[in-house]
């Protein structure tokens, strides 16, 4: 678990209210390889930031934040599962760092009484790719199935195949296009989440959600995405009530860190704004 920590992240876990971790998956991936190599891109390119946000007046560095390190992957759900588990079981709350999306449904397993919102290009609700049913492009479909349809929310959607199409249909699984968001503008689709998924929520940001214009380095970018303020904003209006986060799908081999640096700022803004919530 060596490497490089989260920036502003050097409580102790005893004193911390939000624990980061790594989950370096690289297994399933179907373009691009290299998301195995996120969690440390994102840790390293998180000092590019001061730790003062000035529009919120909060400083990072003064809430209690533990970077726990890479879990080791030799078996991810059950790591992952015992790692959420135990953060939420202390009172804290746990942000993941990916890897491949593969690793969302493993983290929510954890969860009880929580809707999940999931910036995404594709839809994932596959049942299986490849004979393989916890493949990252299902991932939509495992958490489907953990929670139930009506509590999940796909938002940034520009890449379904008929199957997918056919079973959100038939089993009712809503989602939001990247042009319907367009349409609706962050305002208003901040009032479509806010009806569709109250109480707690689970944040799970693909990073190929956001338009590769903002986020080149992703394993299987798609054209005409969300704009990366927009994410941004939608996160912070969440944060009061996202009771876990995870950041998946950033391939650092593709970008010269770009990608990595807009991860970490979208990680940075959840922390602050959730304690500026907390604080009122």
């Amino acid at each position: 678990m060596g490497g490089t920590l989260f920036s502003d992240a050097g409580s102790t876990y005893s004193h911390s209210k939000y624990v980061i971790f790594g989950a370096p998956l690289d297994i399933t991936g179907t373009h691009r390889k290299g998301s195995a190599e996120a969690p440390q891109a994102i840790r390293r390119e998180s000092y590019t930031f001061e730790s003062f946000i000035p529009d919120m007046k909060m400083d990072l560095s003064m809430i209690p934040t533990h970077d726990m390190g890479d879990l080791p992957m030799e078996k991810p759900r059950e790591e992952i599962l015992e790692a959420v588990k135990g953060i939420l079981k202390d009172g804290k709350v746990p942000i993941m760092l990916g890897g491949e999306h593969s690793v969302t449904p493993y983290a929510i397993e954890a969860f009880h009484d929580v809707a999940v919102l999931v910036f995404d290009a594709h839809l994932d609700y596959r049942n299986e790719l490849k004979g393989d049913k916890n493949n990252h492009a299902c991932a939509t479909r495992r958490i489907d199935e953990i929670i139930s349809p009506e509590k999940v929310l796909p938002v940034g959607i520009r890449s379904i195949c008929k199957s997918e199409f056919e079973d959100a249909e038939r089993l009712g699984l809503d989602y939001v296009t990247a042009d319907r968001a367009r349409e609706l503008g962050t305002k208003k689709l901040i009032e479509f989440i806010d009806s569709t998924l109250p109480g707690n929520l689970y944040v799970s940001v693909d990073m190929d959600g956001i338009d590769p214009a903002y986020a080149p380095g992703v394993g299987t970018p798609e054209p005409f995405g969300l704009e990366s303020a927009m994410v941004r904003d939608i996160i912070r209006h969440l944060a009061h009530r996202t009771v876990g986060f995870d950041m998946v799908e950033v391939c650092p081999p593709a970008d010269n860190g770009n990608t990595s640096v807009l991860a970490a700022r979208l990680i940075k803004d959840f922390i602050g704004a959730r304690e500026m919530a907390v604080q009122r």
